[in-house]
């Protein structure tokens, strides 16, 4: 039975961050911050300083928000812009106190997320924690397959703790 919600709770998770990291054709997404930096040479966009990102029901908040680009074949050409030079998101890295928010109260933090495009992987590090409502799960690392709708929770050195309530006059809940 705790298996099974244990898994309900994580399935919901999932779409949670299938929202935030699918790749949006006709959805904006709002990001502001203190300063961004964008570096040609390494491809990259770094987001630093009270970073806020929105895009439809997901809120992410973090200290940096990093995106690092993928180029497009073919872009070595003298006479291409940059703009045509840019590929897609390759890897989004969100560093210090880094919390997200959806609907249906859903919430998560921890000091390091990082999406892998390529794996569809949100991999969630440094203290990671995944709440909805009064349930809990955390441990070393949390690990989203987004594509797979399947998540993994590390221990590590710790031990992954989840915390699930359930209403108490069920049949079968005092087992």
């Amino acid at each position: 039975m705790r298996s099974l919600i244990l898994f309900l709770f994580l399935a919901c998770a999932t779409p949670l961050w299938a929202a935030q990291t699918a790749p949006a054709k006709d959805v904006p997404v709002k990001i502001t911050s203190d300063t961004m930096t964008y570096t040609q040479k390494g491809d990259q966009v770094v987001f630093t300083g009270s970073v806020y990102v929105i895009r439809q029901d997901i809120q992410l908040w973090s200290d940096t928000l990093t995106v690092l680009l993928e180029k497009k074949e073919g872009s070595g050409n003298a006479t291409r812009s940059v703009a045509d030079e840019q590929g897609s998101i390759k890897k989004i890295i969100a560093k210090g106190n880094v919390r997200i928010k959806a609907d249906q109260g859903r919430t998560g933090t921890c000091g390091k997320a990082t999406y892998e495009a390529d794996k569809d992987l949100l991999t969630m590090e440094d203290n990671p924690m995944l709440m909805e409502g009064a349930n809990k799960i955390q441990g070393e690392v949390i690990k989203l397959f987004i594509k797979e709708s399947r998540s993994e929770v590390l221990g590590g050195k710790g031990r992954v703790e989840a915390i699930f309530n359930t209403p108490a006059s069920k049949p079968g809940a005092g087992q």
